[in-house]
């Protein structure tokens, strides 16, 4: 199991440095869209503490049936919703679509802020945790603000929405590396 958790650490860090790009390149870029969208800062106040809120109530769900259910399912629920989401804010025109996109980016959110955690957990030795953790977030950190400076270039260059298609693209297509992830039959007895 231990060959399994290096190689699991390694695809898992593959998988949230690509989806980390696809994160910066929409992140800043998504906030001037729905800015645009929403007309108002006291609506745009309002689309994102609605994700915040979704996000805050969906945390201990999502946790309970990972330890249930295992991890993947839920990234493989990221995945495929976020990459949907992304598209979907390219045909939002109201504010209330935005604010149903936020409630359920706050979904996704809490999914993947609870189901990373658990990962990295499951993958990691005790010993070796705090130093494995630090190295995936420094990776992943650094392949995001990679993706912010790629997505001002693919914005001027491309136009806004098109950091939302090819956003959704990445991720779809990268939900592949999910399935070479081990994941322990019993989540709760891994170290």
């Amino acid at each position: 199991m231990n060959n399994d958790k290096g190689i699991g650490i390694g695809i898992f860090t593959l998988l949230s440095s690509v989806w980390g790009v696809v994160y910066g390149l929409v992140g800043p870029f998504y906030v001037l869209y729905v800015s645009k969208i929403s007309g108002t800062t006291e609506k745009l106040g309002i689309a994102f503490s609605i994700m915040v809120l979704v996000q805050s109530l969906t945390s201990y769900v999502v946790g309970r049936y990972s330890d249930k259910l295992g991890r993947k399912p839920f990234l493989l629920m990221i995945g495929l919703l976020d990459a949907s989401i992304l598209l979907a804010y390219t045909v939002a025109d109201k504010t209330y679509h935005i604010y149903i996109l936020q409630g359920l980016l706050g979904v996704t959110n809490a999914m993947g802020m609870t189901v990373r955690g658990t990962i990295l957990g499951d993958l990691t030795k005790r010993e070796r945790r705090g130093t494995d953790i630090g190295k995936y977030n420094a990776i992943v950190g650094i392949f995001s603000a990679i993706g912010i400076v790629l997505g001002g270039f693919i914005t001027k260059i491309y136009g806004l929405k098109s950091i939302f298609y090819l956003g959704a693209a990445v991720i779809f297509i990268s939900t592949i590396l999910i399935f070479f992830i081990p994941e322990p039959k019993d989540v709760s007895k891994s170290d």
